[in-house]
């Protein structure tokens, strides 16, 4: 049984301000645009016998789009 994760992926291009507004906790980058996660990336819900083959899966469905790997969350267990 596969359990679901959400998957938080990064827009092409906006790493550094995702980087910087994720893990420097800046709202506001360079150029003076406000950051918030829905500018900077999206989340996928997806199907997986763990977490390494949910993010793997994601990577094959949106190639050249980096994954936050530390957000992975578990949404639900299917082993419930």
């Amino acid at each position: 049984m596969s359990d679901i994760y959400r998957v938080r992926m990064i827009h092409l291009g906006r790493e550094k301000d995702y980087f910087d507004y994720s893990r420097r906790d800046r709202r506001v980058n360079d150029k003076g645009e406000a950051l918030d996660l829905e500018t900077l990336g999206f989340e996928v819900l997806q199907s997986g016998r763990d977490r390494d083959q949910a993010i793997a899966a994601v990577r094959r469905k949106h190639p050249g789009l980096q994954v936050d790997v530390e957000r992975v969350v578990l949404e639900t267990d299917g082993h419930a």
